[in-house]
Order: C-alpha cells, then sequence, then structure tokens
C-alpha cells in the first residue's frame, strides 16, 4: 500500500472564542476571495523570548515577525488540525512552494531555570538579533562616509574633509559618548571589514529571515512541551532581504488596508507595541510578493472544506476556486 501523500496546507480562520461554526466560515470565505484577488498577508506577531537567566537590567527580546504558515501533512491528518487552525484548508505541492521560498521554522528550545546549558538556543537568537542591530549601524556608517551616499541622504553638498560626529546615547536618551571622526578614515576601516566578505545589508537581511524563522518549542500557553515544534510549521516570510535589488514583500496599500480590516477588525486594528512604537497590526503587514505578476493562488493545488457545510457556503466557495474544491473532514 502507498503513503498517503504528503503537501503543505495552509488552514484558516483559527475559531474565535464564542463564535459559531456558521460565522467562522463565513469570515472564511471572505479571506478566500480576497486571498485570490490580493494574494497571501503576511500577518505581523510579536514574539516574545524570556531573558531572565540571560540578561540583566531587565532587557526585552521581542521579535517582529511577518509570516504566513503552512502545516506539513497528509489530507489524512486534516481534520483535527483544521479543528484548531480553521475549517477551509489550502493544500500545496511541497516542491513548488520550496521553489517559491518556503522555508521550515527555526525552533528554539525554551531554557530550563536550573541548568544554564538549556538557555543556548535563546542565547543564539539574543545573538543573531544584536548581531543584525551591529551590521545595520555598520551599513548606516558605510553611507554617511561615502561622500555621494552622505550628500543624497542629507540633501546637501559634503565638504572634502567632513566628519563624522557619533554619539552614544543610554536607554534614557543622554549622550554617554562622542566621537568626532573624519569620514574618509571611517570609510577605509569599512573597506578593509567589507573586503571579500558579502555586504553589510545583504547581512542585515540575511539575519532578518532568522528574525522572522525562530520560534519557541513548547506551547506554554497550554502547557504543551514541544507543542509547538510538533506542528511542522513552514513559512512564507519578507522582511529585509531582496532578491535581485527586489523586496519580497511590498505594504497594503489604503484600498488594501481597508479590505482585510472590514473582514476581521478585531485582528486587524489591534495596536501591537515594538521598539518603542505603537502601530495597528494592518500598518505592519507585507504582501508576499517575491516577482512582478507573481500568483500564489497558481501553486494551490485543493482546496479542502467540511462535507457537512452549507449547501450555499459550499457553492461559494467553488464560484472562488473553481475545480479545485474538495470536500473533506
Amino acid at each position: 500500500m502507498s503513503k498517503p501523500q504528503r503537501h503543505l496546507f495552509h488552514s484558516f480562520p483559527r475559531p474565535k472564542a464564542n463564535e459559531d461554526a456558521a460565522a467562522t466560515l463565513t469570515r472564511g470565505l471572505s479571506i478566500l476571495t480576497l486571498m485570490k484577488e490580493l494574494g497571501l498577508v503576511l500577518a505581523p506577531e510579536i514574539v516574545e523570548w524570556d531573558l531572565h537567566a540571560l540578561a540583566v537590567g531587565g532587557e526585552q527580546l521581542r521579535l517582529l515577525q511577518r509570516r504566513v504558515s503552512f502545516t506539513e501533512l497528509s489530507a489524512n491528518e486534516l481534520a483535527p488540525h483544521s479543528e484548531i487552525f480553521g475549517p477551509i484548508a489550502l493544500a500545496f505541492d511541497i516542491a513548488k512552494l520550496r521553489e517559491n521560498g518556503a522555508m521550515p521554522v527555526i525552533y528554539v528550545p525554551q531554557g530550563v531555570a536550573e541548568s544554564p546549558f538549556s538557555q543556548i538556543a535563546t542565547f543564539c537568537v539574543r545573538g543573531a538579533y544584536h548581531t543584525k542591530h551591529v551590521l545595520r549601524q555598520l551599513q548606516e556608517l558605510k553611507e554617511l562616509s561615502d561622500p555621494d551616499l552622505a550628500a543624497k541622504h542629507f540633501r546637501m553638498p559634503t565638504s572634502q574633509n567632513y566628519k563624522l560626529n557619533l554619539q552614544n546615547s543610554d536607554p534614557a536618551g543622554s549622550i554617554v559618548a562622542k566621537y568626532d571622526i573624519p569620514a574618509s578614515y571611517v570609510q577605509d576601516v569599512l573597506s578593509y571589514v567589507g573586503f571579500n566578505n558579502i555586504p553589510f545589508n545583504h547581512s542585515v537581511g540575511v539575519l532578518g529571515v532568522f528574525m522572522n524563522m525562530f520560534y519557541p518549542t513548547d506551547n506554554t500557553h497550554t502547557g504543551d512541551q514541544l507543542g509547538y515544534y510538533r506542528q511542522r510549521e513552514w513559512r512564507l516570510v519578507a522582511g529585509d532581504i531582496s532578491v535581485n535589488d527586489r523586496p519580497i514583500g511590498r505594504e497594503l496599500t489604503e484600498k488594501e488596508l481597508c479590505e482585510i480590516e472590514n473582514i476581521d477588525p478585531e485582528f486587524w486594528t489591534r495596536n501591537l507595541e515594538y521598539e518603542g512604537n505603537s502601530k495597528k497590526r494592518s500598518s505592519l503587514a507585507l504582501i508576499y510578493d517575491p516577482v512582478p505578476d507573481w500568483r500564489f493562488f497558481d501553486f494551490v493545488e485543493t482546496v479542502y472544506v467540511p462535507k457537512d457545510v452549507p449547501k450555499e457556503a459550499l457553492e461559494q466557495a467553488r464560484t472562488i476556486v473553481g475545480d479545485k474544491l474538495v470536500e473533506v473532514m
């Protein structure tokens, strides 16, 4: 007997508390329609990491992740998965989705208080976050120490021997150190550091991908050890990385923002706190857009819906996705 074929599934929408099945399905059909027209919206999430065993002074580590998630399953495993993540499921060929950028989540074990060795994974996440910040500063210095780029940045000519006035500030904003350095010195040092290495902004993009892929192994909300790890999650992400000098995610237009907010205002208009700023979730979202005219629905193999949905809902789904629709569960 042949093994069941496995796919990457994206199930939605996750049922809300006190929401009946009909309302969840109606919301899901609205999302399905928007997906067909608009594409994949990379929803923002803030992922927090417990640093109490590693850092002093109350340091916090909160990563902004913008992603769409998939789970590696066979169709036989879909029913219990959909009970948690939603009644509508899109099935993708694993190889084709990999060709378009899908990657497995990098699961990070949470630390155990009595074991310093168990903190190694969290230590690495924190290190990657700070390394990205260092490389971003190096990229900024590279741009500021280049006379042509500096003139463009400040919108004024630069003198032949201009200096960079650099400052360090403490968390309260007070300046604790100043450095006046000739720009040409900085440019020479960064040319030396960057020799035969990938550009600083490319490294920032690489670490930006990691920031979107790190996720805890344990579901501490339910107390399920390795709960997230067992989900076998893959993601499409965007952020700081570009391919052929083209960002792989784009911001939503005002019209698109209104459309997603109207479908689920409770979710999309909620404010997220990140790096001292408070923004609506919708304003932080991106559309996955790796190449011009890319249409993710071309890669959807099958759209699954429950067998027991009302006939009118089934016909609405068929109108949206055509012969890709399959009744299951």
